[in-house]
């Protein structure tokens, strides 16, 4: 690896960053929209035809395997060609998103959107980087809120504009797209003139530097000591992986499906004309901003045992999500609201859902990223395939069988959680750190 001179100021490096959230904020709101113009796109490519769901949804199938492929080789990609040239790829990929609209083929519009799907998913990889190498310390945190919340603020922004314009929308779903994704040639423009290379802050020792400063700066953290050298092989007979992945999967399956499939779905057998599939993707997206703040404000300063926490946690999200579908159809108020509390608790315990590997005995920064790599390849091919799943047992079994389906799906969340390890050792009191005074409650 070759020695760059000229690094970047820190006021360059956080542009950098500004320029690659902003990016995968628009990949987020060119899948939503994507999702939420399906039926218009479909009716486009086969000429009005009506369309099994299997086919209606393959593009989130191809988007969700390309998540898969970009997370297992995003880190070669950064070791290879460095932050700029790595970033430079993802963004031209992403402006794929923009190509697909001027396809023929339903199949090349699904290619396409695969490619766009690649480029996000490295985006949000790649900024881990950034975030270590330009961001103060005592402002990380700030930052990785953002990262957590910019697919949240993409599809929240996707359902405001749907729901003040949607009749403009709809009339021409390649005008309305060419509006979304003409931002990923901008960005890939601003990229090609602002950016500045510099070493990344990962090497084959430590792929991903972001994951090892955040352990070696995490108080939950029991031994923060390099061990044997850990390896794939090593991953694939770790229980605790599939224990995790399974989760995760059963988690991405509950949060991911009312942003891109549920709500067309709902609005065409709910026979309730009060009811927007625009508004449910915001309320759940609304909800999970407020419980990302409540996570940062509140949770992540509580000392408390996780598996009761995520289970009781997975019951509330799971069990709001399942008052809001039941309501759906008698009142579209009572279930939005449901379904922003469904949303709330799902983001008020992801990050301590993600922080449990951290708290796991002698880990290491090497074991770490592995782990990660393999959770989140395990969980996006999880999600795919209940899915794929769901779209078979819509088209043969019915609606209301599909929400069943849906729901049984998502409490192997709850399942697998029940499988992990206690990182916390059983306390009688809750101690609540806030502005540096100690609370015991």
């Amino acid at each position: 690896m070759q020695t760059i001179s000229n690094s970047p100021t820190r006021k360059q490096g956080i542009i950098m960053f500004s320029i690659l959230i902003t990016a995968y904020v628009v990949f987020a709101t060119n899948w939503v929209a994507g999702s939420t113009l399906s039926k218009q796109i479909t009716d486009y490519y086969f000429n009005g035809e009506k369309v099994s769901p299997i086919i209606s949804e393959v593009v989130n199938y191809t988007i969700t395997i390309s998540r898969i492929v970009a997370n297992l080789l995003a880190a070669f990609i950064l070791i290879k060609l460095h932050p700029k040239k790595a970033a430079l790829i993802a963004l031209f990929c992403l402006c794929f998103s923009f190509f697909a609209i001027f396809t023929h083929s339903y199949w090349l519009y699904t290619i396409s959107r695969m490619i766009m799907g690649f480029g996000g998913s490295m985006i949000i990889v790649f900024i881990n980087s950034f975030v270590a190498k330009f961001i103060p310390n005592d402002k990380k945190i700030i930052t990785s809120t953002i990262i957590t919340a910019s697919y949240n603020i993409g599809a929240a922004l996707v359902a405001i504009l749907f729901l003040l314009f949607k009749k403009y929308f709809i009339v021409d779903w390649r005008y309305t797209m060419i509006g979304f994704s003409i931002f990923s040639i901008i960005l890939l423009v601003l990229w090609l003139l602002i950016s500045r290379d510099f070493e990344p802050t990962i090497t084959w020792k430590h792929p991903n530097h972001f994951v090892y400063e955040s352990l070696m700066r995490s108080k939950e953290a029991i031994h923060q000591v390099e061990e044997k050298k850990y390896t794939y092989a090593d991953g694939f007979k770790d229980k605790f992986i599939y224990v995790f992945s399974l989760g995760f999967g059963g988690f991405l399956f509950l949060y991911v499906m009312p942003l891109v499939s549920l709500p067309r779905v709902i609005a065409e057998h709910a026979n309730n004309t009060h009811f927007k599939p625009e508004v449910m993707i915001l309320t759940v997206t609304i909800g999970g901003l407020f419980g990302t703040l409540f996570s940062l404000l509140v949770t992540r300063r509580l000392d408390f045992r996780r598996k009761p926490f995520l289970m009781i946690h997975g019951v509330l999200m799971i069990g709001f999500m399942a008052i809001g579908l039941l309501c759906v159809s008698s009142s579209a108020i009572i279930s939005y609201l449901m379904f922003a509390l469904s949303g709330f608790f799902m983001y008020s315990q992801y990050p301590i859902y993600l922080n449990i590997p951290y708290e796991l005995p002698k880990m290491n920064s090497q074991r770490l990223t592995i782990m990660f790599g393999i959770f989140w390849a395990f969980g996006y091919a999880i999600y795919t395939l209940f899915n794929f799943m769901w779209s078979i047992v819509l088209n043969h079994m019915g609606y209301k069988s599909s929400l069943i389906f849906y729901l049984l799906g998502s409490v192997i969340y709850i399942v697998f959680v029940s499988e992990f390890p206690e990182t916390r050792p059983k306390t009688s009191n809750i101690k609540l750190k806030v502005f540096g005074i100690n609370f015991v409650i």
